[in-house]
């Protein structure tokens, strides 16, 4: 049958692309279309490699950013494209491919506003171990091409 279950991804499923950022989607979106220089806002769950909760945008507003213009880390700027809005798209970001600019305001994003979420990147950013990644499951929530 086509139940809940049948919709879950396996890692098999996972699309890994050049840079080591692998890309699974959940559900594909019927609206526009993720590009360069789209201007997207998402909704995401963020968690370390172990599955622990780092943070989320669920009583926050959207993260929203410029494709291609490095307002958000690499990993998630190359992990959105070609997602379609109202899809949902899980993203194994690789240290490398993440907050390698570090946590200020003038970084990409998404910088977590509160203490806890940023100890807990510093020092997986710390640890110098390349197998480590970031895990988000991001909602396109609005795409707007020009």
């Amino acid at each position: 049958g086509e139940g809940p279950l049948d919709q879950q991804p396996v890692v098999s499923k996972f699309k890994k692309l050049d840079s080591g950022t692998q890309i699974a989607d959940l559900t594909l979106g019927k609206g526009e279309e993720i590009r360069e220089g789209s201007r997207v806002l998402i909704d995401y769950v963020f968690r370390r490699a172990d599955g622990y909760f780092v943070e989320s945008t669920e009583n926050a507003d959207p993260f929203g950013f410029k494709v291609g213009a490095h307002e958000a880390i690499p990993g998630l700027d190359e992990g959105i494209r070609g997602m379609k809005q109202g899809g949902t798209r899980r993203i194994v970001v690789p240290i490398a491919n993440s907050f390698t600019c570090g946590l200020s305001d003038t970084c990409p994003g998404p910088i977590p506003k509160d203490f806890g979420p940023k100890r807990q990147i510093e020092r997986q950013m710390r640890r110098n171990d390349p197998y480590n990644y970031f895990f988000f499951e991001v909602s396109a929530v609005k795409v707007l091409n020009r």
